[in-house]
């Protein structure tokens, strides 16, 4: 793209600072530098499962809930986010030397949608969430010089997203409820403790104060005199013990075996049949034996259908 055609699209971007608008423009804005088929949008967290935000007609919305029923455990750009909360562009192929350890996510989810590979951009972290921005590849993989391209322009759009930032939060605090990047419940407030903001969401419910955690807006965003709030969720994904207990008591309630509990523990863990054949030291054939039981004693055929049943049980 000319040199004048990119300062045009970053004129678009700057002019939608503040508004619902801004992150679609921005992410439209980035993708002029590179060739890709679709763009896909999700929210990261360190505590919650991932929200799809933006994605194209390419990209059908049963395809989210595949991803989040089914992938999302073995989701390499999840586990970057919450291992290291460092923004920026990670390029699948960056994981490749972990490739065993993601391939559920790359030989399974992958496939399924018809990506070939993709590129992450992960925004300013707000709280403990970061937008992340897919762009993503049907036929061919992305080349060095398109991972380049995008990190050579991403300070700028790192430096527009915080202006936006502090614009939803300073000037256009109308904006924030239908903000994908501050899309949950929250209360602003200033050094005084005075409210100047709460989400339709947060002031819904009555919340008690222990369930809520406080994030100075300053180190990021420049902002010394604001403090973002948010709640503390009940069921926190990255804390194991917890969601292995969850796992067991359900298990025990299905009448599974002690050995198919350990398989489907691994199974809701993002492993693949030929990792967990591994891990329990067996035979792929007999995993395979052992996931077959399992089905039909639930009276399901799938992995998916496996997810599905146990999420229903939990929401119950």
């Amino acid at each position: 793209m000319a040199k004048h055609e990119t300062l045009t699209c970053f004129r678009t971007v700057f002019e939608a600072v503040g508004t619902p608008d801004f992150e679609k423009e921005l992410a439209d804005a980035m993708g002029n530098v590179l060739d890709f088929d679709f763009i896909t949008m999700a929210r990261y967290s360190t505590r919650e499962m991932p929200r799809f935000l933006i994605h194209s007609h390419t990209f059908p919305s049963h395809m989210a809930e595949l991803y989040l029923s089914e992938f999302a455990a073995s989701d390499p750009y999840l586990d970057h986010w919450r291992r290291t909360r460092k923004e920026g562009v990670v390029w699948l192929q960056d994981f490749v030397r972990d490739h065993n350890r993601y391939s559920h996510y790359t030989g399974g989810l992958m496939p399924e949608i018809g990506v070939t590979d993709e590129i992450g951009v992960f925004l300013p972290g707000v709280a403990d969430s970061s937008v992340a921005i897919f762009f993503n590849k049907k036929d061919a993989l992305f080349s060095l010089e398109d991972s380049q391209a995008l990190r050579g322009i991403f300070d700028a759009c790192a430096a527009l997203y915080r202006l936006h930032i502090r614009s939803l939060l300073r000037v256009s605090p109308e904006h924030i409820d239908s903000s994908p990047s501050l899309g949950y419940p929250l209360r602003i407030t200033n050094s005084a403790g005075s409210t100047i903001w709460v989400t339709n969401e947060w002031s819904k419910q009555e919340v008690p104060e222990a369930e809520l955690e406080c994030f100075p807006l300053e180190a990021s965003f420049g902002l010394p005199e604001r403090f973002l709030w948010t709640l503390t969720p009940k069921d926190l994904s990255d804390q194991p013990a917890a969601q292995t207990s969850t796992i067991e008591n359900w298990s025990n309630q299905m009448g599974l075996t002690p050995r198919e509990k350990d398989i489907v523990q691994l199974i809701f863990k993002g492993h693949s049949s030929t990792n967990i054949a591994h891990m329990l030291d067996l035979s792929l054939g007999n995993i395979k034996n052992h996931k077959g039981r399992i089905y039909r004693k639930l009276g399901i055929t799938s992995e998916r259908e496996l997810f599905l049943m146990f999420f229903g049980a939990m929401a119950e």
